[in-house]
């Protein structure tokens, strides 16, 4: 089973049933097809912030339903090597001070997750020769529910990150403990802060994935096949 994480600007699937699931961290939403789970991490409509997301619920519903393989879409702040409007395939994350974590206990044995690969590198690169999604996506995730200080971006930029946002990392360390193969896209929707020539607005970013909407839509299309 394929599952689908939505962010700013991808709040639905065509033809997917709604349903609400129990799991051991609350209830999750859920928005079902014959081939796939969607899950829209703000919610239908875009009402959760970033901060208050529920990311252990999710990831745990999604492995609950049986999904294997997870397409995650992320609106991106840029810092370096992309332009407005690029979907980026990730290779790697920076998480900084954030740590999800279904290990929360080592009454059972230790454990730590290898984080060497995490992500699915045969599906990325699908989405490369198929649709032209450009490599080397470096994502920071920085706690929301704001954009990011030109000296944060600065210093991102120093640590090697080339893209910005709000949600990637925890949902890359969960679904990675859970067992789960994750595929990232990013999609540059606005220079961070520093280098864009004006301030920055989340209208703005809603704006860029609206433009992509026909080509998020056959990216899901695509991988779920």
């Amino acid at each position: 089973m394929f599952g689908i994480i939505g962010g700013s600007g991808i709040c639905c699937v065509n033809g997917a049933k709604e349903k609400t699931v129990k799991t051991p961290y609350g209830e999750a939403v859920l928005y079902l097809t014959d081939k796939m789970v969607f899950i829209p991490r703000h919610g239908k409509k875009h009402s959760v912030p970033p901060h208050m997301i529920n990311y252990k619920a999710n990831l745990w519903a999604l492995k609950q339903a049986g999904v294997t393989n997870l397409l995650t879409f992320h609106a991106s702040g840029i810092i370096s090597d992309y332009e407005p409007g690029d979907f980026i395939l990730l290779k790697d994350f920076i998480s900084l001070n954030i740590t999800p974590t279904f290990f929360d206990s080592f009454k059972d044995g230790m454990h730590y997750q290898d984080l060497s690969n995490p992500f699915d590198k045969k599906a990325g690169e699908k989405f490369v020769r198929f649709f032209g999604v450009k490599k080397g996506g470096i994502i920071a995730t920085m706690p929301g529910p704001r954009f990011e200080s030109k000296t944060e971006v600065k210093v991102l930029k120093s640590f090697g990150a080339n893209l910005v946002n709000m949600t990637a990392s925890y949902e890359i360390i969960l679904a990675n403990e859970l067992g789960i193969h994750i595929t990232s896209l990013a999609v540059g929707t606005n220079y961070a802060a520093g280098i864009s020539k004006h301030s920055l607005t989340h209208e703005e970013v809603l704006g860029v994935m609206e433009k992509n909407r026909e080509k998020i839509s056959k990216l899901i299309e695509f991988f779920s096949e």
